[in-house]
């Protein structure tokens, strides 16, 4: 089974789950649909961007990877199209992030995101596979 996302209601906030193989392709997974709630639909993979983060928990890897990706577009005003993940034993991940800058003309965004939260923050493996779930503040 290949890499999935999907979102799940939580109170005045957004959940967000993810289920994959492996390890980078999770953070994919969870990247991607990131992007998607940032901007649903037209975003080409026109630029490329690349983020290395480190963490000593692969709960604490998550939470500021997908922080880097907001990051990218309230610092950037970057949309995000698609992501490539490495991620390594040693608690680091490399990601090459292809996307293009906001055109308002283009691109119609969802709800604003505020930041990725620790609140009901999983990430396990499970017979063989990886799953997690984060809520983002809206």
């Amino acid at each position: 089974m290949a890499k999935q996302w999907r979102t799940f209601e939580h109170p005045s906030d957004l959940g967000l789950a993810a289920t994959a193989d492996g390890l980078g392709e999770l953070f994919e997974a969870l990247g991607e649909g990131l992007a998607r709630q940032i901007c649903p639909e037209g975003v080409t993979a026109a630029q490329t961007r690349q983020i290395e983060v480190q963490a000593e928990d692969v709960e604490f890897l998550l939470v500021e990877y997908l922080s880097e990706l907001l990051g990218l577009f309230h610092l950037e005003r970057f949309l995000v199209a698609a992501v490539r993940v490495e991620a390594d034993d040693e608690g680091r991940i490399r990601a090459e992030v292809a996307g293009e800058p906001f055109d308002p003309a283009r691109h119609e965004l969802g709800p604003e995101i505020k930041a990725v939260t620790y609140h009901k923050l999983k990430v396990a493996r499970d017979a063989g596979r990886w799953a997690a779930r984060v809520v983002l503040d809206l």
